[in-house]
């Protein structure tokens, strides 16, 4: 692994092409690269472009657990990404289901279909090898929009746990 890793993309899947696959190389131990994705403090902080920030992360880290990061609230409306663990075998593997939510003031909520996360992270030496896997993901438009903010979140991920 190189300096230029921020550099590069993590995007391995084409474009638009299901299944996305993103994958990288981070110079952290498992357990430290885990932890970015599981604790709500460490995912604020990668989740989303510093400049916007989540609005609030909740996490409950339990098989049938439910997640939810909001990104943006007004008294209008909330838009957030929501799902529950699947599998979690710490630090080595994690699968949640996926949606994207719009919930407004009236009580109504627009969502997405459920789509699903897979996430490995392997030894390799001195750093821990990522693959994420997002599938089930219906439209073109929406994979390439899933791929970009995966690439974007790995570049920021790099940066907070390689330091």
């Amino acid at each position: 692994m190189t300096v230029q890793q921020s550099e590069r993309e993590f995007l391995k899947s084409d474009p638009g092409q299901e299944p996305v696959i993103v994958e990288g190389l981070f110079r952290a131990n498992p357990a430290r690269v885990f932890r970015a994705f599981t604790e709500p403090n460490e995912v604020q902080s990668w989740f989303v472009p510093k400049s916007g920030g989540l609005v609030s992360v909740d996490i409950d880290l339990k098989v049938g657990g439910k997640w939810c990061f909001v990104i943006e609230k007004t008294q209008e409306k909330q838009i957030h990404f929501e799902g529950e663990y699947l599998a979690i075998d710490a630090p080595n593997r994690l699968e949640f289901s996926w949606r994207h939510v719009q919930e407004f003031a009236d009580g109504t909520r627009e969502a997405t279909d459920t789509s699903q996360v897979a996430i490995t992270f392997t030894e390799a030496g001195k750093a821990t090898e990522v693959k994420l896997r997002h599938e089930a993901i219906k439209s073109e438009d929406a994979r390439r929009g899933v791929g970009g903010g995966w690439n974007g979140c790995f570049k920021r991920l790099d940066e907070i746990v390689s330091t």
